[in-house]
């Protein structure tokens, strides 16, 4: 049996004790609230604990879409899977539509006012601009770009390279085109839409921090960009830490002992009546006072 065929049963089973959808989802953010720092802001840049403000609503925010049935993974034949460390040659656009430097220049405009469509937290780590915004990880990119009204999957033409992006439509031809920062691994790309919006995930082929989205933006200040990490991406010591620490404090809350204090219990223990001990009689540790 899969991994995925384990997770499944075992999530079915918590889904049939709620009944409801709604109880099964209060049930697993219920979870993420009392077991893992999912809600918890890391404040510091280094913090180990936390993630950055509106990296939470993100993540659930990007598995909704993942998971959509609209939403669409890039095809290719086995003869035109692009290999993310050989250069794509882009062909030419054809003289009837802008140039690429019309098009990047027209939506490079940042976008600063109160009707700016974008929010913080879709530009985090990123840049926010008129017409499209886009948010980084260590690992990943976000691309929001805006859409005209009441456009279908069937009317855009997203094209993705290892080193350049583009979007057109039917009807308003090339809508945005850019030779990206750094590599990106064009045959994992993702993307759906969401009202006027087209969404697209790509996978960084290095872990690096883009200081533009594509090449002509405003480069950002790589020195002021969050740098912690999702929990999932923390190595496997920083994770048992958390743990460790999420575990503790449930026994605080219950008033029981915590780790350390079991520990230093069982050294306590084994030091008790041996020749030479201060302590004798039955093993009673509140007997003794650490200053």
């Amino acid at each position: 049996m899969s991994n995925s065929e384990i997770q499944d049963n075992i999530l079915f089973e918590l889904l049939k004790e709620c009944k409801t959808l709604p109880n099964f989802l209060d049930q697993i953010f219920g979870f993420l609230q009392r077991r893992t720092d999912f809600y918890h802001v890391a404040n510091e840049l280094d913090a180990v604990v936390g993630l950055p403000e509106g990296l939470a609503e993100k993540l659930v925010r990007y598995s909704f879409y993942k998971w959509k049935p609209q939403i669409q993974k890039k095809e290719y034949s086995e003869i035109d899977i692009p290999i993310a460390e050989e250069e794509i040659i882009v062909p030419e656009i054809e003289h009837s539509e802008p140039t690429v430097s019309e098009v990047v220049g027209a939506t490079k405009k940042v976008c600063l006012n109160h009707d700016c469509p974008f929010t913080d937290s879709e530009s985090y780590n990123g840049s926010k601009f008129d017409n499209y915004c886009w948010s980084q990880t260590i690992a990943e990119i976000d691309l929001i770009i805006k859409i005209p009204d009441k456009i279908s999957r069937k009317d855009l033409l997203v094209t993705i390279h290892p080193c350049t992006i583009s979007l057109k439509t039917r009807q308003d031809g090339l809508i945005f085109d850019g030779e990206l920062f750094q590599k990106c691994k064009a045959n994992e790309a993702v993307w759906s839409i969401d009202d006027n919006k087209l969404l697209i995930h790509l996978e960084k082929c290095q872990e690096i921090w883009w200081k533009c989205l594509v090449k002509g933006e405003k480069e950002l200040d790589i020195s002021k960009i969050d740098c912690s990490r999702p929990y999932d991406e923390l190595p496997e010591e920083a994770q048992s830490k958390i743990e460790e620490l999420q575990w503790n404090q449930e026994r605080k809350k219950l008033g029981l002992p915590t780790s350390e204090e079991l520990a230093l219990n069982a050294t306590l223990k084994k030091a008790w009546n041996v020749n030479g001990s201060p302590f004798s009689g039955p093993f009673d540790p509140s007997t003794v006072k650490f200053s």
